[in-house]
């Protein structure tokens, strides 16, 4: 009973002498009470003055650390200024000297490079063709066997190894894909003969050849309008010749052969190729959007799905690349081999002959001799590196150059119209007016010196 009695609270009365511990701490808690928020206040600013006195502290030390760095680094760049200066002509002398050492390190490592390229062409050379002295043979002719356009050992699955002397200067440029351009061109060249334009006139009865023309000088006036590549167009005749060398062809279906096949070839070679309305307004709606997509079903049956094939603007750009033709040449060139397409009696040749032939044409156009000079070797007005990569006969460059330049020559004409699409276009500032100059003779090849 006592000690529950000694439990109770303060308000009921005072504690009892025999627990003093209690009675102590009641009267200290109501000490506490009373003066603890006196004793807060002064803790309080106790505290923020030792923070405050810390943070100035901290201030004034990082203002000391960071005038020290700032010191340091001037006396950094007095020190390394004066050493600058002090730098005595041998010690100038010496760092050259230093840079000469390393840069003749790096040049034996570039030779000691080449040498074990040049040892594994060897090697491998060796062992595809067999013979042992290379490097007589390789200075006896322009352009290695292994690398002309005609490859001898060429079956369609061997490659050939290393780079030709004249692509050589083409290794930095990624768009002349440089290590395979050669096995490329060689098999379209052996390919080139599968899909190339034959002669069919004579089992056509319905059409002929002026309307081939018409109808190709008004394809080159679609194709400048819709702003195509030039692998468009060359293609788009390429599929009506063999088309209409397969199937014979009516009067009135022949512009939509031509329609069609400038679609096929747009889906083929153009990122954004023209709608099946755009080619049905091109016509004036003389065909329906159907019979558009009926014709193009019938030709891409008919030709079996072959429409990688090579044309005449690869083997003229390639051309034009391995005799490092000018500006001129190029547009000069284009033009020539841009106006056979109408002509329907190149079709006798293969379109890689046309392409070296209209090179030959533009390189002894007298007008261009005048303002271009051809640094190269010219046999019977030919370049010799062309002659010797292609591989083509002299007789055979002459003669069909004598029919381009008899075609380009006439303008041709029928009974309704002119067709001069070709020759406008490359009177433009673009080509360089190069239509407007003088027209291209045989005479200049058949008469052509050589010159060294």
């Amino acid at each position: 009973m006592t000690f529950a009695m000694q439990l109770r609270p303060r308000g009921s009365g005072a504690a009892t002498k025999k627990i003093p511990g209690l009675r102590s701490r009641t009267v200290l808690s109501d000490v506490v009470n009373k003066l603890g928020p006196k004793r807060r206040d002064k803790r309080s600013t106790v505290i923020e003055k030792k923070k405050k006195s810390t943070s100035l502290d901290t201030l004034n030390h990082e203002k000391e650390n960071n005038e020290n760095n700032a010191e340091r680094r001037y006396s950094l760049r007095l020190s390394a200024k004066r050493k600058g200066e002090d730098l005595t002509e041998k010690g100038k002398r010496q760092i050259k000297k230093r840079k000469e050492e390393v840069g003749e390190i790096e040049k034996k490592q570039t030779k000691q490079k080449g040498r074990r390229t040049y040892l594994r062409g060897r090697k491998q050379y060796k062992k595809t063709d067999g013979n042992s002295n290379i490097e007589e043979e390789v200075h006896s002719y322009l352009v290695h066997p292994k690398f002309r356009l005609k490859r001898p050992s060429y079956d369609g699955n061997s490659l050939t190894f290393g780079i030709a002397a004249h692509d050589k200067n083409d290794e930095d440029n990624e768009l002349q894909i440089v290590p395979y351009v050669t096995d490329l061109f060689q098999h379209l060249y052996y390919e080139e003969d599968k899909y190339r334009p034959h002669m069919y006139m004579a089992e056509q009865k319905d059409i002929n050849a002026k309307m081939r023309a018409i109808l190709i000088d008004w394809l080159v006036e679609v194709h400048m309008k819709f702003r195509l590549v030039p692998e468009t167009l060359y293609l788009c005749v390429n599929i009506i010749d063999r088309y209409c060398y397969q199937v014979p062809v009516k009067r009135s279906q022949l512009q939509l052969v031509g329609v069609t096949a400038l679609l096929i070839a747009c889906k083929y070679e153009e990122i954004y190729p023209p709608e099946v309305n755009d080619c049905v307004y091109i016509t004036d709606k003389a065909y329906s959007k159907e019979e558009v997509l009926d014709m193009e079903q019938k030709i891409v049956h008919k030709l079996r799905f072959h429409i990688t094939v090579p044309t005449a603007y690869p083997f003229l750009q390639r051309f034009l690349n391995v005799i490092k033709a000018s500006t001129l040449v190029k547009h000069a060139a284009t033009y020539y081999t841009e106006r056979t397409l109408q002509e329907y009696d190149l079709n006798k040749y293969r379109p890689s002959v046309i392409s070296a032939s209209a090179v030959i044409l533009a390189i002894n156009n007298p007008d261009i001799c005048k303002r271009d000079k051809f640094n190269t070797t010219l046999v019977s007005g030919m370049p010799t590196l062309l002659l010797e990569y292609s591989g083509f006969k002299v007789n055979e460059l002459q003669e069909c150059a004598t029919m381009i330049a008899k075609k380009v020559g006439e303008e041709p004409i029928t009974s309704k119209r002119r067709l001069f699409a070709v020759k406008r276009k490359y009177e433009n500032r673009k080509y360089m007016h190069v239509s407007a100059m003088r027209d291209p003779t045989v005479d200049f090849i058949i008469a052509g010196k050589s010159e060294d």
